[in-house]
């Protein structure tokens, strides 16, 4: 048996203290089956006792939880129901199970729980699941979600919730036409309330046959993967980059080709040969800029030229402030060398899991049959609810309403910083589009023990997110997570950790 977890301890103040990996817990532990030996020579009814004993004293049937009821546990393992109700009255005298009126069998509440008995691995990992652990730094980076100034957490606290129960209860009712497996791209009326916001929204030109709902950005880009890449083949990516995007490419075998970045986005004329690149425009991450119509243009060119495709990661480009917004690369592609990826985890709430790939028409069946073989698609109830909630305009009214709000946030948060900045050499980066900001500092600033003291609140070093620079040197700040109050005192206890000297 072999119990998987993955955990984040956090100090005090809710820093990341340590994290204990994969492969801390993948070790075979000294627990027997429940199912009992039929070729032992002890009786099953004692060896049924002894095993559920054993469960309850190591926390593998927790205090409180509830057993099967007596006849159906005695159809799972195979055995007469009295052996399972003789068991179960041992083990109610001896203080380890309770018996609830009309309710059922429970483990006793107050049962202490014993450790383990851990033995060591007994085989090596294969060469893939060790490709996987070497990414469980950044994945766990990715993973701690405290901290006023985290990136990538839109305001749970102004989720319109109203709104989405009652439009859910309406799929309630209907709950028979969602329980059989749907449509692997997704929901028609999902994908073409999408199509009728980019358009609107991005500029994005598309019919919705060419929309396939997905799980969120990760899933977009694995999916995406699928269908053009192979191992061994060249990926150009922004440097520095999403970090959990350079995971897949890495995970998958791809060579990483990084291009520099810089408040325009990526330096195009630095582009090698590759059969995809990898690219935030409207909005980079981390760094924040928006890459220039020139660049733009000569990016599709390299397309072109090479028979490559491009990723346009759009990932919060709905948020717009001050300034006129782009509209997507897609929207100036003739040559449909973009696939482009949108999500609804900073504009609603990353729990939704709802995010959307829009591909070139010639690749549509590709990726259609690519998604049926991965998973089948996902769960209708939730794309029809999201489908009327767009259908309705409620999501173009959020979005309007979460943009003043952020602004708001964003405004505070720059101000706080430049009040404080001084004569220092850091300056603050592009910051008209998206959900957050970069403090950038001089090239030889050690950034790393800063953002480890400010770790608390949500702060990470910019070269975290490098992959052949090492000029890149600063913080990674959001706004979108917490209140104006909670941004500004977060900011200025960051503001005095970079004054304090190391």
């Amino acid at each position: 048996m072999y119990f998987l977890a993955y955990v984040v301890t956090k100090n005090r103040r809710g820093a990341v203290a340590s994290v204990r990996t994969l492969v801390d817990y993948m070790e075979p532990i000294d627990l027997e089956p429940f199912f009992p030996d039929r070729d032992s020579d002890e009786p099953i009814g004692r060896q049924i006792v002894r095993r559920l004993r054993s469960a309850i004293e190591t926390g593998v049937f927790a205090p409180s939880s509830r057993l099967l009821p007596s006849r159906e546990l005695a159809v799972r393992l195979g055995v007469g129901r009295n052996t399972i109700t003789s068991a179960i009255d041992q083990l109610i005298a001896e203080g380890y199970l309770e018996a609830r009126l009309g309710s059922g069998t429970y483990v006793a509440s107050d049962i202490a729980i014993q450790p383990i008995t851990q033995r060591s691995l007994p085989y090596p990992l294969p060469h893939t699941a060790e490709r996987f652990l070497k990414a469980a730094p950044t994945i766990a980076a990715f993973a701690d979600r405290s901290g006023a100034l985290r990136v990538g957490s839109p305001d749970a606290g102004e989720f319109p919730s109203a709104v989405w129960r009652r439009l859910a209860r309406r799929g309630f009712d209907r709950m028979a036409e969602h329980l059989d497996y749907g449509s692997a791209t997704g929901h028609f009326s999902l994908r073409n309330a999408i199509v009728q916001h980019v358009r609107q929204f991005r500029g994005v030109s598309a019919e919705p046959h060419q929309v396939i709902v997905v799980e969120g950005t990760q899933a977009a880009i694995r999916l995406s993967t699928d269908v053009l890449m192979s191992p061994g083949d060249p990926v150009l990516i922004e440097d520095p980059c999403y970090s959990l995007a350079k995971v897949i490419f890495d995970t998958q075998r791809m060579r990483l080709s990084p291009v520099d970045v810089d408040d325009f986005g990526m330096r195009v004329e630095e582009a090698g040969n590759a059969q995809l690149a990898y690219v935030a425009p409207s909005h980079n991450f981390p760094l924040g800029g928006t890459m220039s119509l020139p660049r733009r243009s000569a990016l599709l060119n390299w397309a072109r030229e090479r028979n490559a495709y491009i990723l346009e990661d759009d990932y919060d480009s709905e948020y717009s402030f001050g300034s006129r917004p782009l509209p997507a690369l897609q929207s100036l592609d003739r040559w449909e060398r973009v696939i482009y990826i949108g999500s609804f985890s900073k504009t609603l709430a990353p729990g939704l899991r709802l995010g959307y790939v829009i591909v070139p028409r010639h690749l549509v069946e590709a990726f259609s049959l690519a998604r049926v073989a991965s998973t089948l698609g996902g769960a209708t109830l939730l794309q029809t609810t999201l489908a009327e909630f767009m259908a309705e305009g409620h999501f173009a009214r959020h979005i309007r309403r979460m943009t003043g709000i952020y602004n708001e946030r964003r405004t505070a948060l720059i101000d706080t910083l430049n009040s404080g900045l001084g004569g220092s050499k850091f300056r603050i980066g592009p910051s008209q589009t998206g959900l957050h900001l970069a403090l950038i500092g001089p090239p030889g600033y050690d950034d790393l023990p800063v953002a480890q003291a400010c770790e608390a609140e949500g702060i990470r070093a910019l070269s975290t997110y490098c992959i052949a620079r090492t000029d890149c040197k600063g913080f990674r700040i959001g706004y979108s997570a917490a209140p104006v109050d909670e941004v500004t005192d977060a900011a200025q206890r960051l503001l005095a950790a970079i004054a304090t000297p190391c």
